[in-house]
C-alpha cells in the first residue's frame, strides 16, 4: 500500500473511531444536537423568504391582516434564529464533556493496557501520547462540532442556493463552482495545521518541563541556589517561540492560499449585484425578491466559508486522532508465551535466571550478558557492584516491568512470561531506589501499597510502626489524614490563608513511609528492597534493617545496597560488574576469596577505622581582610 494510501486509510479508520466514542458518549444528546442543527440552518431561508413576502405585501398593498400574519410568522422564526442555537450549544456542550470524560477513560485504559516501561521510556511514545491526549480531548468534540455545523451550514446553504437558482440559475451553478476551490484551500489549510501539531509536539513537552522547573517543588531550591530561573525561563520561551514561528508560518501561508478563493466569491456576488440591479430596472424583479437575493448570496458566503472552515476542522481533527488511535492499538510491550495464563503460585523453591541477556534497544548497549543466577526461596539474596553494574536492571526484570531480550526468569521452573503480569506483581513487595512521593495523605501513601487493605488502620498503622515512621506521622497536624503535600489544599479546605495547606516530611522521613508502603505486603512471597536505607542516618539504617530481617524471615528477599555492611548478613552475595556475576557466596567466603567483593568491602570500612592515617592537612588560608 502507497504511503498516501495508507495516509488515507488511517484519517478513514480515525473518523470511524472518533465517530464510534462520540456515538457511546451520548448517543440522544447526539441526535438531539443534529436536529437541532438542522433546524437552524433552514431558519435563515425561512426568514428570508418571510421578509421578500413582508415585502410584497406592503409594495402591493395586501390586507392588513395578511401583514400581520407574515410578521407574526417571521418574528416566531427570528424568535426561533435565537433561541435555537443556545439550545443546541447546551447539547454541544453537554455531549463534550460525556465525551471528554470516555476519552480520558479509554486513554488511560489504553496506557494502563501497556504493562511493561519499554514504550514509557521511549521519547517518541512520549510525544505520541502527547498527540493522543490533545486529540483526545480536542479532536472528537472538534469533530462532532465540525460535522453539525458542517450539516447546519450545509442545510443553510442549499435553502438559499435553491432560492437563488429560482431568480437565476446561471448564478446558482457559479455559486456552486466557487465553492470548489474554497473547500480545496481549506482542506489544505487542515492538513497543513494538523502536520504542524505534530511537528512541534516534541517542542511543547520540553517548554512545558522548563516551565514546570520554575514552579516544582522538588527542583525549585536547587534552581534558586544556583541561581536558574533566567536560564529555564530563557530556555521555555525559546521553545514556546519556535513552535509559535512554525505555527505563524503555516497560518501565513494557508492566509495568503486564501485570497484567490475569495476573490472569486466576491466577483461572483458582484456579477449577482450588477444582474439584480438590471432586472429590477427592467421590472423583472420585486422588491421582495431583490431583499432575498441579497440576503441568499450574503448567507451563500457565509455557508460556503463556514462549510470549507468545519471541513478543514474535521480534517484536522482526523489527522491528530489518527494518533489517539494508534495509541488505543497498541500492542503490549510484554509478549505473553503461547498458550493459556497461569496464576503464578506460592514460590516453594527457587527463582532462577538462565542465560538471561538484555539491552533496552537494538541500538543499545548490553546491559546484562549471560547472567546465570538462583534465588533460594526463604533466603535474603544481595546484589552488590558498582553503579551501571546491572542491578537495577535485574530487578526490573524480576518485577517483570521488562522482558529479557534472550534467556528467560522462571519461578519454580515456570517461565514468568506465561503468568500475567498483574497477577505476577501481587505476590512482590518492593521499594525502588526511586520511590514515589505521593501528594497525597500520610494513610494513602502507605496504604497504597495494598489497595485491598488501604482502608485497615490497624494494617496501615502496623506498617509504619515497622518502618519506624508511626511517631512521626501520628504528631502531624491531622495524624494519619495530614495531606503530605505543600502543592494542594487538602479536600474541603478553600482559600490560601489557612494556615494548615499539608506537611512536608525530609527525606529520610519519606523514605520510611515508602518502605512502610512495601510492609503493607509483608506476606508477598518475594520483596525486593533497592536501597532501602540509602537517605537515613546510621542509627535510622540499623532499625531499619532490623525491621526488614524481622519482616523478610520466612520470605524470599533480594536487597540491593551499596552499603555492604547492611547486607553481610544475606544468605547469599551476588557481584556483578559489567552485566555479569562475577562472584557468589556468604560473606565470610567471598571475604576470605579476596575477590572484588571483599576489596569493596575493606574500602568501605577503611572510612571507619579510627587507626586509619589522618588526612595531610593543607595550607592555612590567609584571614579573610
Amino acid at each position: 500500500m502507497r504511503r498516501s494510501e495508507r495516509a488515507r486509510a488511517e484519517v478513514l479508520a480515525a473518523g470511524r473511531t472518533a465517530a464510534g466514542l462520540a456515538w457511546r458518549a451520548g448517543r440522544l444528546a447526539l441526535l438531539l444536537h443534529l436536529a437541532g442543527s438542522v433546524v437552524a440552518g433552514l431558519l435563515p431561508a425561512a426568514a428570508a423568504l418571510l421578509v421578500r413576502e413582508l415585502f410584497d405585501a406592503i409594495t402591493q398593498h395586501r390586507p392588513t391582516d395578511a401583514l400581520v400574519r407574515v410578521a407574526v410568522l417571521l418574528v416566531a422564526v427570528s424568535l426561533g434564529i435565537a433561541l435555537v442555537p443556545a439550545v443546541t450549544d447546551f447539547l454541544r456542550e453537554q455531549h463534550a464533556r460525556r465525551v471528554q470524560l470516555r476519552v480520558q477513560d479509554e486513554l488511560f485504559e489504553s496506557v494502563n493496557r501497556l504493562p511493561g516501561l519499554r514504550h514509557f521510556e521511549n521519547p517518541a511514545f512520549q510525544d505520541e501520547l502527547r498527540l493522543a491526549q490533545e486529540a483526545g480531548s480536542s479532536a472528537p468534540g472538534m469533530l462532532i462540532g465540525s460535522v453539525v455545523g458542517g450539516v447546519q451550514a450545509l442545510v443553510t446553504f442549499l435553502g438559499f442556493l435553491v432560492t437563488v437558482c429560482v431568480l437565476n440559475p446561471l448564478l446558482g451553478a457559479l455559486t456552486v463552482v466557487m465553492a470548489l476551490p474554497t473547500f480545496r484551500t481549506q482542506l489544505t489549510a487542515g492538513r497543513r495545521r494538523a502536520a504542524v501539531i505534530r511537528d512541534i509536539v516534541a517542542r511543547s513537552r520540553r517548554q512545558m518541563f522548563y516551565a514546570s522547573l520554575l514552579t516544582d517543588t522538588d527542583a525549585v531550591k536547587e534552581i534558586r541556589l544556583f541561581g536558574l530561573q533566567d536560564h529555564f525561563k530563557d530556555r521555555a520561551r525559546a521553545e514556546l517561540a519556535a513552535a509559535s514561528e512554525a505555527e505563524r508560518r503555516t497560518e501565513l501561508r494557508n492566509l495568503l492560499r486564501g485570497f484567490a478563493p475569495s476573490v472569486l466569491g466576491v466577483a461572483v456576488y458582484g456579477a449577482g449585484l450588477v444582474w439584480v440591479v438590471r432586472a429590477v430596472g427592467q421590472g423583472a424583479l420585486s422588491v421582495g425578491d431583490v431583499s432575498v437575493f441579497l440576503a441568499a448570496t450574503a448567507a451563500i458566503q457565509t455557508g460556503v466559508g463556514q462549510l470549507a472552515s468545519t471541513g478543514s476542522n474535521a480534517y484536522q481533527a482526523l489527522l491528530t486522532f489518527v494518533s489517539y488511535r494508534s495509541l488505543r492499538d497498541l500492542a503490549p510491550d510484554l509478549k505473553q508465551l503461547e498458550g493459556p495464563a497461569r496464576e503464578p503460585e506460592p514460590l516453594r523453591s527457587t527463582i532462577t535466571f538462565e542465560d538471561v541477556w538484555f539491552r533496552y534497544d537494538d541500538t543499545s548497549p548490553w546491559v546484562l550478558r549471560g547472567v546465570d543466577l538462583t534465588l533460594t526461596a526463604g533466603a535474603t539474596t544481595a546484589l552488590v557492584g558498582l553503579n551501571g553494574a546491572g542491578k537495577s536492571t535485574l530487578v526490573k526484570l524480576l518485577c517483570r516491568l521488562y522482558d529479557p531480550t534472550r534467556g528467560r526468569v522462571l519461578w519454580d521452573g515456570t517461565d514468568i512470561r506465561r503468568f500475567t503480569p498483574d497477577e505476577y506483581r501481587r505476590r512482590i513487595g518492593v521499594v525502588f531506589q526511586d520511590y514515589c512521593r505521593y501528594d497525597l495523605t500520610a494513610a494513602e501513601n502507605v496504604g497504597l501499597g495494598r489497595l485491598d487493605r488501604a482502608g485497615d488502620t490497624d494494617a496501615v498503622t502496623g506498617a509504619a510502626k515497622a518502618a519506624g515512621i508511626h511517631d512521626r506521622l501520628t504528631r502531624l497536624p491531622a495524624g494519619y489524614s495530614t495531606l503530605l503535600s505543600r502543592i494542594f489544599l487538602p479536600d474541603g479546605e478553600e482559600g490560601a490563608d489557612l494556615g494548615f495547606a499539608g506537611q512536608a516530611l525530609s527525606g529520610g522521613e519519606w523514605q520510611r513511609v515508602a518502605v512502610a508502603r512495601a510492609f503493607m505486603r509483608a506476606d508477598a512471597d518475594l520483596l525486593i528492597l533497592d536501597e532501602p536505607s540509602a537517605g537515613l542516618d546510621a542509627e535510622a539504617e540499623k532499625e531499619i534493617h532490623d525491621s526488614l530481617r524481622t519482616l523478610r524471615r520466612g520470605a524470599t528477599g533480594v536487597v540491593i545496597s551499596h552499603r555492604l555492611s547492611a547486607v553481610r548478613d544475606a544468605a547469599a552475595i551476588v557481584v556483578l560488574a559489567d552485566g555479569r556475576v562475577i562472584e557468589r557466596g556468604t560473606h565470610e567466603a567471598l571475604m576470605g576469596r579476596g575477590g572484588r567483593y571483599a576489596e569493596l568491602f575493606t574500602l568501605q570500612a577503611d572510612g571507619y577505622r579510627t587507626d586509619a592515617p589522618a588526612p595531610v592537612p593543607g595550607p592555612v588560608p590567609d584571614p579573610v581582610p
